[in-house]
Order: structure tokens, then C-alpha cells, then sequence
């Protein structure tokens, strides 16, 4: 793996505290180019004191370069985000979208996204003027992996309103975040299969085309989907196989991230208490 240097990223973005723009549209801060990505800042206008602030890291990929998702799969490394120098907001959240599967270029499969991705970052504006400061660790492999580091500051006045399209890129993206399923009907059904490591059988409610279906699976240890296929109106049957991280015995509070290109949905689950078929 080759360590790139400690880059600071000074992205003097659009000011929270600035005149509104019109609704629908997005203020944006400059590109910064790391020759294998490039980044940039995007948030969604009116911003107003008590009111959420809908903003966005925009990452642009090189040709043939993947960067991760929250759980990056077999190999790679997740972004990470540290907010703590912020002033003005409070619960600030990043929201992943939908991620794919791609080879991971040692024999595994890697979970992120390819070409281009915006992550949603959500808050709450407590005072004006507000501040958003963001340290990020993030990488991006292509046939090597390269680690890139630095800082973003969504402030004071320097950018002016966007491309219509930055907009529309906030929202789409904002749309590829996966809802919570609970609310689905019919309700999950999971069963223990025998053998070792252990094998679940789950049954989703999904209200699309099993045949599309993606579903990324995440736990205190290792789990992968085997199959997927489906199993009537609404329903899809997926089978997961692994087991806990070494000397924990439990594989903890399942999360299970499934959809489409259209629509996707979240859950959490309980594998462990499951007793074993016969």
C-alpha cells in the first residue's frame, strides 16, 4: 500500500450564515484534486437557525479508482469523520448510500462505490453564524490502495451558488440512503441452518424484484450472502453463512442493508438467539 502524504484540505465553503438561495438549489465550495479523487462540499439551501442543515461530501473518482463504504467488505478501509471542532450545530451524521460490490483485486469482494458518490451530512443549526468542520480519512484504490487525510471547513463566503446539477446530485444521493424496513409488511422470519460455520435463512419483505436484489450484511464478525431468490409477492429469501469474531461466541446486533437501483432498506437483527434446525 502506498501512504499518500498528509494533505490539508482548507475548503473555504459556502457561509451557513450567508442570504438563502431559492429552494431547490445548492451552494458549493471549490474543487480540491487529489489527482486519484476529487472533493468538494455541497449544501442545500435555505439554512436558518433551528432548522436542519442538508449538506453533502461530494466525491468525484478517477477512472478505475473505488473509494469504501461504512464496512468496506473483505478488504479496505472506511472513511472516517470527526466533527468535534464544529460550532453551531449539534448531531451531526453522515448517511451512507446504498453501496455496490466490487473486486477487491485479491480474490474478494469490497463494498463502496465507483465513478462518483455524495454523502449526505445532516445537522441540526442551533446558532448563526455556524460552522461545520470536518477532519476526514478516507481511501481510494485503484491496483494499490492510498490513504488521504485532511481538513474541510464549510464557512464563510467564498462560493457562490452551484450548478443546478449539484442540487440534484444532493438529492438523488440523499435518495439512495436506505430507509429503515421496519415498517414493512409481512414482518422478517430468520432460521439457523446446520452446519459450521452456521448458515441463516432469512426471509426479507421487499417490495421489488428479488432478481436485483443486493443485500450487504453487517455484524461483530463475518458474514456473506450466498443466495438470493424469491420467495412470492413481497418477499425475498436470502442466505447468509459465517460466524463471530474470534473468542466473542456472538456475532452482536446483525445490520442488514438490502435494495435496489430504485430503493433500498435497513434492519437490524438478532441472529444469535436462533436455534439450530435439526
Amino acid at each position: 500500500m502506498r501512504y499518500a502524504p498528509l494533505l490539508a484540505l482548507l475548503i473555504a465553503g459556502a457561509s451557513l450564515a450567508a442570504p438563502c438561495a431559492a429552494a431547490g438549489e445548492a451552494i458549493v465550495s471549490p474543487w480540491t484534486d487529489f489527482r486519484e479523487a476529487k472533493v468538494r462540499l455541497v449544501a442545500a439551501t435555505p439554512i436558518r437557525p433551528g432548522a436542519p442543515l442538508s449538506a453533502g461530501l461530494e466525491i468525484r473518482l478517477a477512472e478505475g479508482f473505488k473509494t469504501y463504504w461504512r464496512s468496506p467488505g473483505d478488504s479496505g478501509v472506511p472513511p472516517v469523520f470527526d466533527f468535534s471542532r464544529s460550532s453551531g450545530l449539534e448531531a451531526v451524521t453522515v448517511r451512507f448510500p446504498m453501496p455496490e460490490t466490487f473486486d477487491d483485486g485479491a480474490g474478494g469482494r469490497a463494498w463502496g462505490y465507483k465513478s462518483s458518490v455524495v454523502l449526505p451530512i445532516e445537522a441540526q443549526v442551533t446558532a448563526l453564524p455556524a460552522r461545520l468542520d470536518l477532519k476526514l480519512d478516507f481511501a481510494v484504490c485503484g491496483t494499490m490502495c492510498i490513504p488521504l487525510s485532511g481538513e474541510l471547513r464549510l464557512e464563510a463566503a467564498t462560493a457562490g451558488p452551484a450548478e443546478a446539477a449539484s442540487a440534484a446530485a444532493l438529492a438523488f444521493w440523499r435518495g439512495r440512503v436506505p430507509e429503515p424496513a421496519s415498517a414493512l409488511s409481512p414482518p422478517l422470519a430468520a432460521t439457523r441452518l446446520p452446519g459450521d460455520p452456521p448458515r441463516y435463512r432469512i426471509l426479507l419483505p421487499f417490495p421489488g424484484d428479488a432478481a436485483e436484489l443486493a443485500v450487504f450484511a453487517e455484524a461483530n464478525g463475518f458474514l456473506e450472502t450466498l443466495t438470493i431468490a424469491p420467495a412470492g409477492t413481497g418477499l425475498a429469501e436470502i442466505t447468509l453463512r459465517g460466524e463471530p469474531m474470534p473468542g466473542t461466541g456472538r456475532l452482536g446486533p446483525v445490520r442488514l442493508t438490502y435494495g435496489d437501483r430504485h430503493r433500498a432498506f435497513e434492519r437490524v437483527i438478532d441472529l444469535d438467539g436462533l436455534a439450530a434446525l435439526p
